[in-house]
Parts: structure tokens; C-alpha cells; sequence
């Protein structure tokens, strides 16, 4: 019998303070979105976390398996205990095999546009999508843009096997969930990542895909009804220089009335020296 899922859901989302979402990029994936007027959704399998959709259960199982297996050293080991050890390893090379087959899984069947939720512009995610100066930032109201997904749900999914999910990535201690095991579980797998990956901010629109065909998908795209209706600001590499800013502005507001285009906020901190030789030229 094939799993029916609710269509919409949100989830992590009360006590969201932060107003805005941030999505960093080149100048292509910028135009593509304005282009589309779509979501592009990433197949989770893509990520570098290669842990993402694992389960609870399985988070502390795989990290004792990893260490039998990729850790710890033969040399070390009692030689008493070492046939038992050896045991111990060839159960946990095969637990190992069983808990990447789920992720697996669970990857292929979550497709993710991934944001970041801040009030303001964050120099790390500058450095790190987008470290030259052609380069931006696109920057919308949460609430604006969950209420804009949550409106185009029905035009962008083909039946019950499918559904979307927006809302906070939880950040959890992976060493520390077999001690808070009930408290760590999520309600959807796409939803949960190692502590180590929370100066990401994460929040996620994902489809969820059930149908057997998604296994072969490499991305998916979720058309955004309503997209002239909201308010897109587009923020320039703090690095940009003025005639290429005034050049890409041009372009990326001829494409709707609804887009502004602005320099960072950050460019001081990167131009400051510059700007000084400007005032005693």
C-alpha cells in the first residue's frame, strides 16, 4: 500500500524571529530564478552532508559502526580481545552498508531550495558561495515568501505520493542524541542536520517524493504563483565596483516592477580603503 502524504505542511517555524531569508549565488543562478519565476529544488543526494535525512536511531548506530570500522586501529587492540573485535567489525561494516542504503533512500526521494534566515547579510555566506565580486544575494520577507510556496502547492504537485514541507532546519549534537533520543526526533527527515552546520541558518522548502520515478530526478523545479507579487530585493557583492552595480541593476529590474536592486550593506567593511583614494583623488 503506497504512503499518502499531507500536501502542505510547515515545520519549526513558531518562534522564527529572523524576518528575512538570504539566498546566495552567481549572477546565473540569480537570473535563473527571476527567469523562471521557480524554486530550483536540489536533490539532497547533491549535498555535502552526506548524512542528511539520516534517522535518529541510526546516527548513533553509525557512529559506532564508523569508528570499528575507520577509527579505531587493529594494532591498538588487545590481542585477548582482538577475534572479538574483529567480530564487532564485521558486523559494523555490514550496519553500515544497511544504514547508507536508507540515507540513500531518504535522499532521493527529498528535493531542497535551501536559504538563509537572518535580519541582516552574513559575511561568512558571502565568502562562502560567493567569495568574488560578481556576485548576489537574494533577499525576501519569510512570511511573504512561505505564504507565496504555501499558495502555489496545488499547481506544482502531480499526486498524494508528493508533498512540500517549508520550514527551520533543527541542530542537534549527533554525539549527544543517544542521550535525548525522544527529543531528537524530527517529523521530517529533511528537516535535521549535525550542530556543526548551524552557521548555515537553514531554512528549507523541500518536496517530498514518493513515486519511483523521482529516483532518476536530479533536481525538480516549484513554480512560484503569484512571483510578481513579491517584494525581491537583490543585494550586490559587497566587493562589486559602481559601474558594475549600476550595469546589473539595469538588468535585473527591467525584469519586473517588483525587484530592487541595492548594494550590501557590508561594503564598507571591503571597500573602505578604495573608497578613501576616491576622496583624495
Amino acid at each position: 500500500m503506497k504512503r499518502e502524504l499531507k500536501s502542505w505542511d510547515t515545520y519549526h517555524t513558531k518562534g522564527i524571529r529572523k524576518k528575512y531569508l538570504f539566498r546566495y549565488g552567481a549572477e546565473w543562478k540569480i537570473k535563473s530564478f527571476l527567469e523562471s519565476k521557480s524554486l530550483y529544488l536540489s536533490k539532497m543526494s547533491s549535498f555535502d552532508d552526506r548524512l542528511e535525512g539520516i534517522s535518529t536511531y541510526d546516527i548513533t548506530q553509525l557512529r559506532v559502526a564508523y569508528e570499528f570500522c575507520f577509527v579505531d586501529n587493529e594494532k591498538d587492540v588487545n590481542p585477548e580481545l582482538l577475534e572479538d573485535w574483529k567480530k564487532m567489525k564485521d558486523y559494523s561494516s555490514q550496519e553500515l552498508l544497511q544504514i547508507h542504503k536508507k540515507i540513500e533512500d531518504a535522499q532521493k526521494a527529498h528535493f531542497v531550495s535551501c536559504w538563509f534566515n537572518s535580519d541582516r547579510e552574513s559575511h561568512g555566506m558571502w565568502q562562502l558561495y560567493n567569495p568574488d565580486e560578481i556576485g548576489f544575494a537574494i533577499r525576501i520577507d519569510r512570511k511573504e515568501l512561505q505564504d507565496t510556496v504555501k499558495a502555489s502547492v496545488e499547481n506544482n504537485l502531480k499526486n498524494k505520493q508528493q508533498a512540500i514541507v517549508a520550514g527551520r532546519v533543527k541542530y542537534q549534537d549527533f554525539v549527544k542524541v543517544v542521550e535525548k533520543e525522544k527529543e531528537s526526533q524530527v517529523r521530517y527527515l529533511g528537516f535535521r542536520k549535525d550542530e556543526s552546520f548551524s552557521h548555515e541558518k537553514e531554512y528549507r522548502v523541500v518536496m517530498i517524493d514518493l513515486n519511483p520515478e523521482a529516483v532518476e530526478e536530479k533536481h525538480k523545479t516549484f513554480e512560484l504563483i503569484g512571483f510578481d507579487e513579491l517584494n525581491i530585493t537583490i543585494i550586490a557583492n559587497p566587493k562589486m565596483l559602481d559601474i558594475t552595480f549600476q550595469e546589473k541593476k539595469a538588468q535585473f529590474e527591467a525584469y519586473s516592477k517588483n525587484i530592487k536592486v541595492i548594494k550590501s550593506e557590508l561594503e564598507p567593511f571591503y571597500r573602505l580603503s578604495d573608497r578613501i583614494k576616491e576622496l583624495k583623488r
